[in-house]
């Protein structure tokens, strides 16, 4: 848990105590600044003139949860928040915008915000104005603030930042991203710029559900639109926020199965979302294309999202590996879901790591016998905001998926690429834990239940509700080790 230092103290221990000594203080406070770091601050207080008791409740280096936005130094209070960026020499476009992304995270707080940059190199002060702008200030300023502020004391820092906040869908917030109301975590916007510098004939953007890929390859998209002809295919049916920017942004998006349209477009770039799902035909298709007409590719895949039985066996990434010319940009941190909904999911399909599961508070599970109770249970739900994610129904033999269907809100292929804030999921009698404790299914012959229900839970940015129908055993084991959880701790 991050805790606020006083400024002061910070330079005193560094500057008086054992480099060992001042170490164990760091990861008391749960920071890591570079010695260089604590000089420059050393240097800012040196130009605030106010009583030593307004140096305290600072917070260093935090980072929002999931998203690894730091500020170098906070201060909450109730009627304003500061925020501080130390820098040794003055880009003046990098520094504002620094201040301008930290104006998007922070304002989520609903304070007044006073955001400012130090330059240690020549000793000068800036402040980020309410439009915008960016320009010097007296230290003066920031010493009757500092005076002025009624300092907010938290329990726990993390708990005011909700990560999902921050991820934008292309598809569930197509107005924000089409205005460019967002930004792109640290290690999205290493691989956005490294992408641009050297356009790869083939470029793969990979990871699990949550961590941003459709953003980085729409908000690639968005920017190489501008100077090249592009197409973005989806593996999928389009959804209503594809037809969004379709006729209101003129953007060329075509489902996979009309993958022969991109010769209509001729485009420079062909973009792929949910790669992993393409028919192998479809991907050397494209593929071809690329080639014989010097085009580039850029596709979002994750190898894990599969839907039906036949898919395992496309191995897409594979063939995408096994080109020439290729980049792999592999995403690694979790955005969309919240860690304890995270550590959930992973104890769903695994109970041996449900132990990691500290928080239920947005998990819900009900259980009914019947499935026209869990129907009509469902249908209120949906009026209050929940999104129902039903089975996808197959034609032939498809009975085991029918008896589970609450036939109301999207199915399984309906929300790929989107994401929602309640998300509320069946559980039928085909599921099952298998010896090792791990998520197993029944009479699966075409689609996938197991598949279609991680796709399901995964979409959920904030909270979780499972009804599960006709299946004791799996209620039984699923609350045991929730409750078994709760008695470890």
């Amino acid at each position: 848990m991050r805790k606020p230092i006083d400024l002061n103290s910070l330079v005193s221990s560094y500057e008086n105590l054992s480099e060992e000594v001042f170490e164990g203080i760091l990861s008391f406070f749960n920071f890591t600044m570079r010695n260089e770091e604590i000089d420059q601050i050393s240097s800012f207080i040196d130009n605030l003139y106010v009583d030593d008791r307004y140096l305290g409740y600072f917070y260093v280096g935090y980072k929002i949860p999931q998203i690894d936005k730091e500020f170098d130094l906070l201060r909450f209070g109730e009627n304003y928040i500061l925020n501080v960026e130390i820098k040794s020499i003055l880009k003046e476009v990098d520094a504002r915008v620094q201040l301008v992304q930290n104006k998007y995270y922070l304002s989520t707080l609903g304070k007044k915000l006073k955001l400012f940059t130090y330059i240690s190199n020549d000793n000068n002060f800036y402040q980020l104005g309410d439009d915008g702008t960016f320009y010097p200030v007296d230290f003066a300023l920031f010493e009757k603030l500092l005076v002025s502020q009624k300092v907010e004391h938290h329990s726990n820092l993390d708990d005011l930042f909700d990560p999902s906040t921050y991820l934008v869908s292309p598809f569930n917030d197509s107005e924000r991203f089409t205005n460019g109301s967002y930004f792109l975590t640290k290690q999205q916007q290493e691989f956005k710029n490294t992408i641009l510098k050297n356009l790869s004939q083939y470029i793969i953007i990979e990871g699990l559900p949550g961590t941003g890929k459709t953003l980085l390859l729409y908000d690639l998209a968005k920017e190489l639109n501008e100077i090249h002809d592009i197409v973005i295919i989806h593996t999928g049916d389009l959804n209503t926020g594809h037809l969004r920017l379709k006729q209101q942004y003129n953007w060329g998006i075509i489902p996979a199965k009309t993958v022969k349209a991109i010769e209509q477009h001729r485009p420079d770039i062909i973009f792929v979302d949910e790669t992993q799902r393409m028919y192998p035909w479809q991907l050397r298709y494209i593929i071809e294309y690329i080639q014989e007409n010097d085009s580039v590719g850029i596709f979002s895949i994750d190898p894990r999202q599969i839907l039906s039985i036949r898919e395992r066996n496309y191995n897409n990434i594979s063939t995408l590996k096994s080109l020439n010319n290729h980049q792999l940009f592999k995403l690694s941190k979790k955005i969309r879901t919240n860690k304890e909904l995270g550590a959930f999911i992973k104890g769903l399909f695994n109970l041996d790591y449900m132990r990691y599961c500290k928080n239920t508070e947005n998990i819900s599970i009900h259980y009914f016998g019947d499935i026209n109770q869990a129907r009509g249970f469902a249908e209120g739900l949906e009026h209050e905001g929940w999104q129902i994610i039903d089975y996808t129904g197959q034609n032939f033999n498809g009975e085991a998926i029918r008896r589970m269907q609450l036939n109301r809100g999207l199915n399984a292929h309906g929300v790929l690429g989107q994401e929602f804030d309640k998300v509320l999921v069946l559980v039928g009698s085909t599921f099952y834990y298998n010896n090792h404790n791990r998520l197993a299914v029944r009479n699966a012959n075409y689609y996938d239940p197991e598949r279609m229900f991680y796709q399901s839970v995964t979409r959920a940015r904030k909270q979780i509700m499972l009804l599960v129908i006709n299946n004791p055993e799996f209620m039984s084991k699923l609350i045991n080790a929730l409750n078994n959880n709760n008695k470890r701790e």
